[in-house]
């Protein structure tokens, strides 16, 4: 009994995480977008990296912002949740950061910023690569 009401449970919250869906569907004149972005949030639900509306290129402060406001709104949810007896998933891993360096491409330069056809190098990239060497003191004053 326990089992069919912990089934139960799990259907009626996936009702109303897509009655949203279902509300914008009367009124809406795409219809195959809410079929598409309910498949995406079971997918999400189920352990998906990202979203297949994903969106690759976008300003940084953007991004931040809306990941601030999803784990805002996870966490009301989550809240919201707790206080009415509802049992929700379990969360999900979130991205670990790497301290590993990015993966740079073959042909890169390892020094310098190559921009519009040439290498840029500062001083500093110059004197990394000389080394110390020997420096060549002034004859001022010494016999």
């Amino acid at each position: 009994m326990e089992a069919l009401n912990v089934k139960n449970d799990l259907a009626l919250q996936r009702l109303l995480k897509e009655s949203h869906l279902l509300e914008e569907a009367k009124t809406s004149s795409k219809p195959g977008w809410h079929r598409h972005k309910a498949t995406d949030m079971r997918m999400q639900a189920l352990g998906s990296k990202t979203s297949i509306f994903h969106q690759e290129k976008m300003p940084l402060s953007h991004r931040k912002g809306m990941a601030a406001k999803a784990t805002m709104r996870e966490a009301r949810r989550r809240k919201d949740a707790l206080e009415n007896g509802v049992i929700l998933e379990k969360r999900s891993k979130s991205a670990k950061l790497t301290s590993a360096r990015r993966p740079r491409g073959v042909d890169v330069p390892a020094v310098g910023k190559f921009r519009g056809g040439t290498l840029k190098l500062t001083k500093k990239d110059i004197f990394d690569i000389q080394g110390p060497g020997r420096r060549l003191e002034s004859r001022r004053g010494k016999r």
